[in-house]
């Protein structure tokens, strides 16, 4: 639905890029080769990189807010980087009965190659834009984020309007209404 509103093109170009980049992310997932290092790896080796700029100490609890996840799954999100070499626990300078993470040598490598790397996908998608054009998205891409990032989305706020919505149908083919929406929220 495209109502001609700056708004509605931006919800239909953010639905294509969800789209165009979870397609690779899901071809990976049925792979049946194994790779040594998995995406849930990179992205605790780029939290522990980015906290480590911030913070004295990295903690499990620390990449979990980072990457807002549980704790349980931080923990075992750090286990898996740890596992594939990337991240190492070391005794707490600060508090002894803490560890901290830090990157390790090969860690700090695969750092640098997903940055350049990502760098490079990006300058080829813009390849056609100039200097000013590409400022003006970046300023207003990291504006964007950082609204989306103070207000998130409030998933039960949909459900709701969903429900409300498949009420106002009336009954469906074949039965009533369910009682709920429940729209799940797909990573």
């Amino acid at each position: 639905m495209d109502d001609g509103m700056p708004g509605a093109a931006i919800d239909v170009a953010l639905f294509r890029l969800r789209r165009i980049w979870s397609r690779p992310l899901r071809a990976r997932r049925t792979e049946r080769s194994p790779r040594s290092v998995q995406m849930s790896n990179v992205m605790v080796v780029h939290a522990v990189h980015k906290l480590s700029l911030d913070v004295p100490e990295v903690t499990v609890g620390a990449v979990a807010e980072q990457l807002d996840v549980d704790p349980s799954t931080a923990s075992r999100l750090v286990n898996d980087a740890i596992a594939a070499g990337l991240v190492e626990r070391e005794a707490s300078e600060v508090d002894a009965r803490r560890a901290r993470l830090v990157l390790s040598e090969p860690g700090g490598r695969v750092l640098d190659v997903v940055a350049r790397y990502r760098r490079s996908y990006l300058d080829g998608l813009m390849a056609d834009w100039d200097r000013a054009e590409r400022e003006v998205f970046a300023r207003l891409l990291a504006r964007f984020a950082e609204a989306a990032t103070a207000r998130p989305v409030d998933l039960s706020v949909l459900d709701g309007l969903i429900a409300e919505a498949l009420e106002s149908a009336g009954p469906r083919r074949g039965g009533e209404p369910p009682e709920s929406a429940g729209f799940a929220e797909t990573g």
